[in-house]
């Protein structure tokens, strides 16, 4: 799919949103690039192609910001770079560079082990069903929210997470539910309701402030609706957004901040997010959990997960490291695409690192 955003009819988006009830697809995000559409999702590659070869992309490639780093020079034990594969794809897209920088929880201590912590599950059932959304709560109930779009002519949900910043304000998602590609502009509003949960938000709803999203991603994003060769956007399809304080209040002071490593490893994931498409509704926490991802799959700077989450769920967390207990772990990518086929996402590195040090104040 090409981007996964849930339109609402009092209307919502994600970075891949698909609808039932009052929800409607937008367009969503697809690995392949084809005209945009906004209904069955396009069916993506599902092997993880060895990189070989010159680019076949008829443009030049986006590349990270620098420092490019191609070895592995994490410190600590938190996974396999790259998932075990080349940065630069067959088709000649890079992912963000890794870089040497983890930021921790705010709560609880991520598990630097192999796998997951929880169950593999690729179906998209609630996460904790049944657990209240406190303040003490798992840190996924309470980081994880949902987020609402809107523009003159309609509205959108997306999902965000809350991670560990020095403003304690600061929403990580995917750069296409903060970028409309309609307008090829920033929304016009954009609100955040952390620990959402069936029209309940348990930590208040709050106001967009200031938006970033990658320089890479608006200019291969632009040529790729122009109609040019060019996923270069899958690999930077990440996006941040400063919320405004609310009476002497930080969004970390409310629900708590997730962890983010920079790294571009990952020992497994859990993706939390509000999909609305297929039987979902964007208006319960759900998840799926993969122990050992892919990377590079149809050329494209993306890693792969097995998840049926779909729109809506556009800037899920891919939370690596997890501790189930607590929730606490390290986000190391973001939903970008995806359906009933899989899950899409690009890994941070030091391009998101850097746009968190702008926005960040």
């Amino acid at each position: 799919m090409r981007h996964v955003r849930t339109a609402v009819v009092v209307l919502a988006v994600a970075a891949v949103l698909s609808t039932s009830g009052c929800l409607l697809p937008p367009p969503a995000r697809t690995p392949a690039p084809q005209p945009p559409t906004s209904g069955t999702p396009v069916q993506p590659p599902t092997q993880s192609p060895q990189p070989s070869g010159e680019p076949q992309i008829d443009v030049v490639p986006v590349e990270p910001d620098e420092p490019i780093t191609t070895a592995d020079e994490t410190d600590a034990d938190t996974g396999e770079l790259y998932a075990g594969e080349a940065g630069r794809t067959r088709d000649g897209f890079l992912p963000d560079a890794a870089f040497d920088m983890v930021l921790e929880p705010t709560r609880g201590t991520p598990v630097l082990a192999p796998g997951i912590a929880l169950p593999t599950s690729d179906a998209g059932d609630e996460l904790f069903a049944g657990e209240p959304h406190t303040a003490d709560a798992n840190l996924l109930l309470t980081t994880v929210g949902r987020l609402m779009l809107e523009t003159e002519e309609s509205e959108y949900t997306c999902s965000g997470t809350v991670i560990n910043s020095a403003s304690g304000l600061i929403v990580l998602t995917a750069a296409h539910c903060v970028w409309d590609d309609d307008t090829r502009d920033y929304y016009d509003r954009i609100t955040f309701s952390p620990g959402y949960e069936d029209g309940e938000a348990p930590f208040g709803t709050w106001e967009a402030e200031d938006l970033w999203v990658p320089d890479q991603y608006l200019e291969a994003n632009t040529r790729w609706l122009d109609g040019a060769d060019d996923d270069g956007w899958m690999g930077f399809d990440f996006g941040l957004i400063r919320f405004a304080p609310q009476g002497g209040q930080t969004l970390e002071d409310a629900a708590g901040g997730q962890g983010v490593s920079f790294t571009a490893e990952t020992n497994g994931v859990v993706i939390a997010g509000y999909p609305g498409n297929d039987d979902f509704d964007a208006e319960v926490l759900r998840y799926c959990a993969d122990d050992v991802l892919n990377y590079g799959a149809g050329g494209d700077a993306n890693y792969g997960a097995d998840c049926v989450m779909g729109d809506g769920a556009s800037g899920s967390g891919w939370v690596s490291n997890l501790d189930p207990d607590s929730g606490a772990g390290t986000i190391t990518a973001v939903y970008s695409n995806g359906g009933e086929s899989g899950a899409y996402g690009p890994p941070l590195g030091v391009t998101a690192w850097n746009g968190l040090q702008a926005l960040d104040r």
